[in-house]
């Protein structure tokens, strides 16, 4: 028979059934007048569970309002109902009954019972030898719903017991469930998208907003890009996710969205604890490319102690191993930047403008891909607190996180020549000339990222404290990316190409999507009529290195303060980033070289697949290993490109940030209102040192710019359950590190005819953003893990950056020759603004519906989203995009769970909105929008001991892909990448452990 945890919520029964929203604390039956006491500092829930642990009583009370309480430490020989009595005072909870074996706690203000009404239940004794834990999904909702209620922001959070219900790997797939939160896939177009790697709050995008652990800013190993690389973060990393909406001026102000903060575990909360998992399975795209098919294996242990002669001590550890396989065959007729589309004059010559065209939109650059990947995912976290006194805590946090990514992209691609004819219908033609090459680019990543972050908190007395804390995190990335290609037409060395007849197609459009029929497709079979083209290799190497101090004192300012008090604090953040590029490139000699290296059909693999978009003819694909020999054996047969040297040395740059920031707040509270105040002086300094054109030459730039950054909130308790809320900032959005660093880079195009010259440089003048953020919510607390919120917020955005794309004068030289140029580089010019709504119900446990379906329960959240900023067109011109990047007009979240005795079942679905992910410069139609997307995730349940749990996921049950289109009514398809249904089958322990 299955025996119930000691510590257990409230779910069924008559002691349910009369205390709505209590954890009853159940402990041995032994029952005794006094006992000696030794429960350290800890939350004031985790110190009422030792008491109970100590002494074998029973304890009922409201999670709710004992969460997020501090506890002195309580040493002594007293009774159970003293100790109570000293942990609660100045809480707002007070003991209602009090026997032997039984304590019930309810909040003040909540409202007497009937005079007739029955007390409480006794819950049932447990067996001395069951296990000290609390188990269940009632429970973990109401700790992110106490984090919430006590916090002095506007935060939505979600916990680390409700991450572990559902099948969420990492840190972005657990936050799209909080109200206001949306994810994105990788950035690099390059790569497959079968994952979420970034966090966007509020419609602002992740490189607006930073990601903390215990308020210290995480480094990002990414050259141009803020936002740091979630995915790599394990679940297993915290206690709660916290979403932080409101930034008054303690917090760094780069934060437009708001601040994603981890919230890392403490041995004072759980006490002597030990939890494991491990889980292996499947993705049903797995084995789609190469045949090999394979398991899927996730595996994590935490442990915690208290330790010392007076549990002074305490120390987590914790570790994660994740090892995941995916494939796919994925649809690219849109090119990366939107070209693969185009429409054709009644004459017969391409155009962008479809007012003067046919219109109809003609695929002229239709890819296949075949992806395969391995993603191996390690960490370890440890984190030592030492607590001697109740004035005095310290900490030292520590973590590597690794991750590492080896995949492999196959293409197949048809790229068309001169010679339009349309068909007899609209989505109908043929391109009568072309050539078609097949390619495979070998791109293994790694990413690391170490972080440590050492905190103290000392009080001079009950009102005056101090804090201080000082981190550092260092991101490196490092990509060593070969590319090799084969193609028709090739006739000697250079990537030189002759289109034929043979390789021009006939295609049709099926609702955006089109299918290619070659015109001989014998000859595209032929693995022999692909000549090698060239060997590629590009390593690029990141290294950002984030370091800060802090400190803040603070007179009367605890959450639990009452009457006047003042904050006052400093900051210093430096940060440098190194970005190297090593960019090599090969081409066979002349046609003798051509000849040795060998043709296609020297280096296929014995799997050979059919693209999607031209589907009957042979995908074949290429062996790295024979590819990699021939110019490793034979460098003879091989001349290098020289001119790469200059795309080398314009990936380089040396950044240098350094931010100094001092800020002063005050706040005024009572038990029904506070309202907190404050400036933040900010001062940032940039020194940039980069190449010269892509030449040998250094040269370094500077940038400074400061802000003095208000902010202001207001929080009524205008009932014991209901609280509203009002706020006001200014924060800002600095550039990414590449929009200040990039140097000078030039491309020469000379099919067009008109700027065959691209110039793309950086900025250094480049401010940042800024925004006037405005905030309301109400926040109805129902009890019994109950919830009913709103939000409305409105974000008024100056000075937003955005790629400028202009033609300049006709005199600029490349090698020699002057060509037309199109010049692009970032710019402050652009105005934006998003405003939207939040909802979100939360109700733990139907109670009011009939037997086994009281313990069904609901958490709800919707967010509606509605922004837009001005877009510089290359001819100077303004208009308006509906929306931010990655911004989807709708987020919705719906989870609906059952929790009965050992049984545990969940279902959650995700759903994102349309979002732009790219916008042209010349024409609108080639804006580029991701999909809204729909995700439904399972998960079941069940102990078959108190401390063994067997659990099944499954992930994105109805293999539902990432897409992207374009057009005027966005009905072309720019991209299609499949993503599986995986699943999972595991064990969780919790195993007893005794002080």
């Amino acid at each position: 028979m299955f025996r119930r945890p000691i510590i257990s919520v409230l779910m069924c029964g008559a002691a349910a059934a009369a205390a709505p929203g209590f954890v009853t604390v159940a402990a041995h039956a032994e029952t005794v007048q006094a006992v000696r006491f030794d429960v350290p500092a800890s939350d004031l829930a985790s110190a009422l569970n030792e008491v109970s642990r100590q002494s074998g009583v029973r304890i009922a009370f409201p999670y709710d309002r004992a969460s997020g309480h501090r506890a002195f430490a309580l040493r002594g020989q007293m009774t159970a109902a003293d100790a109570v009595r000293r942990l609660i005072a100045n809480t707002g909870l007070r003991i209602v009954q009090a026997s032997a074996d039984h304590i019930l706690l309810t909040a003040n203000t909540a409202p007497q019972a009937d005079s007739g009404q029955q007390q409480p239940a006794a819950a049932p004794v447990a067996e001395d030898n069951a296990e000290i834990t609390v188990t269940g999904y009632r429970l973990s909702n109401r700790r992110a719903l106490a984090s919430k209620r006590n916090s002095d922001q506007i935060i939505d959070t979600v916990s680390q017991d409700e991450v572990s219900q559902l099948p969420d790997v990492n840190i972005v797939e657990a936050a799209r469930r909080i109200p206001g939160l949306s994810v994105i896939s990788d950035r690099d177009s390059s790569r497959g998208h079968d994952n979420y790697q970034y966090v966007t709050i509020r419609g602002l995008d992740s490189r607006y907003n930073l990601v903390t652990v215990d308020g210290a800013q995480v480094a990002s190993a990414d050259a141009s890009y803020r936002g740091a690389q979630l995915a790599m973060l394990p679940a297993s990393l915290v206690s709660e996710i916290q979403a932080i909406k409101t930034v008054t001026a303690q917090y760094d102000p780069h934060a437009l969205g708001g601040q994603l903060n981890l919230v890392s575990k403490s041995a004072f909360d759980t006490g002597n604890f030990f939890s494991a998992q491990a889980l292996g399975g499947w993705t049903s795209q797995d084995g789609k490319v190469v045949p090999d098919k394979h398991a899927n294996i996730r595996a994590d242990a935490t442990a915690a102690a208290v330790f010392g002669n007076d549990h002074q001590f305490g120390l987590v550890l914790s570790g994660e191993y994740q090892q995941l396989h995916a494939s796919a065959l994925a649809s690219l007729p849109g090119d990366t930047g939107g070209a693969g589309w185009t429409y054709y004059t009644a004459a017969g010559a391409q155009t962008a403008n479809i007012a003067a065209s046919t219109g109809r939109a003609v695929p002229v650059r239709v890819q296949d891909y075949a992806f395969d990947e391995k993603r191996e995912r390690y960490s370890i976290n440890g984190k030592l607190e030492f607590r001697p006194s109740d004035r005095f805590e310290a900490s030292l946090f520590g973590g590597y996180y690794h991750e590492f990514s080896d995949e492999d992209r196959y293409e197949a691609l048809a790229l068309p020549a001169a010679g339009y004819v349309p068909g007899t219908t609209p989505d109908t033609g043929t391109l009568t000339t072309g050539n078609y090459q097949l390619g495979l680019v070998a791109q293994p990543e790694k990413r690391r990222t170490w972080f440590v972050n050492g905190t103290a908190k000392y009080d001079f007395d009950d009102k005056l404290k101090l804090k201080l804390a000082a981190s550092d995190s260092n991101a490196t990335y490092n990509e060593n990316r070969w590319m090799y290609k084969w193609n028709t037409g090739q006739t000697y060395g250079a990537g030189k190409t002759t289109n034929s007849a043979a390789y021009g197609y006939g295609y049709t459009d099926v609702d955006g999507e089109p299918t290619i029929t070659l015109n001989d497709p014998t000859a595209a079979d032929n693995a022999a009529n692909y000549g090698p083209r060239y060997w590629r290799n590009v390593i690029y190497n990141i290294d950002n290195k984030v370091r800060s101090l802090r400190g803040d004192l603070g007179w009367n300012f605890e959450a639990d303060d009452r009457g006047f008090g003042i904050d006052l604090g400093v900051n210093q953040t430096l940060t440098n980033v190194l970005s190297t590029v090593n960019y090599r490139e090969w081409f066979a000699k002349d046609n003798a070289s051509a000849a040795l290296i060998g043709n296609l059909d020297q280096y296929e693999q014995p799997t050979v697949l059919h693209p999607i978009m031209a589907p009957g003819i042979n995908f074949y694909l290429i062996d790295q290993a024979k590819a990699a020999a021939v110019l490793a054996n034979h460098p003879e047969w091989f001349v290098e490109n020289t001119a790469r040297v200059s795309d080398s040395n314009n990936g380089y740059y040396a950044l240098r940030e350094s931010i100094t920031a001092g800020y002063g707040q005050a706040r005024w509270q009572s038990d029904a209102f506070s309202i907190q105040a404050g400036v933040r002086y900010d001062k940032t300094d940039v020194d940039v040192t980069t190449h010269v054109n892509g030449g040998s030459a250094l040269i370094s730039r500077s940038r400074d710019y400061d802000f003095f950054l208000p902010s202001a909130i207001a929080t009524w308790n205008a009932t014991s359950a209901l609280k509203l809320r009002a706020g006001v900032s200014e924060t800002i959005g600095r550039p990414d590190y590449g929009q200040y660093g990039a140097t000078t880079s030039e491309s020469l195009d000379t099919s067009n005819q008109n700027t065959p010259l691209s110039i793309n440089q950086g900025n250094p003048d480049l401010k940042p953003r800024h925004s006037w953020n405005y905030d309301l919510s109400g926040e109805w607390y129902l009890g019994n893990g109950g919830l009913i919120s709103a939000a409305l917020f409105y974000k008024d955005i100056h000075d937003e950056i955005f790629n400028k794309s202009t033609v300049g004068p006709a005199v600029y030289y490349l090698d020699g020759k002057t060509y037309n140029a199109t010049i692009v580089q970032p710019v402050n010019a652009s105005r934006a603004a998003v405003k939207g709504a939040e909802l979100q119900i939360v109700k733990d446990k139907l109670d009011f519906l009939p037997g086994p379906l009281a313990n069904l329960g609901v958490s709800l959240n919707a967010t509606w989203l509605d922004g837009h900023f001005d877009f510089i067109m290359g001819t100077g011109t303004s208009r308006r995009i509906g929306a931010l990047f990655n911004q989807p007009d709708h987020i919705y979240n719906a989870s609906v769970f059952y929790s009965d005795g050992p049984a545990n079942l969940r279902l959650a679905y995700n759903r994102i909105g349309a979002s732009p992910v790219s916008v042209d410069s010349a024409v609108a139609w080639r804006d580029i929008w991701a999909d809204a997307r729909d995700q439904i995730d399972l998960q079941g349940s069940y102990y078959i001991l108190p401390w063994a749990q067997l659990t099944a996921q499954v992930q994105n049950l109805t293999k539902t892909s990432f897409e992207a289109h374009l057009g005027a009514n966005r009905e072309l398809l720019q991209t299609r990448y499949p993503v599986g249904r995986t699943i999972w089958f595991g064990l969780v322990i919790k195993p007893r452990l005794r002080k």
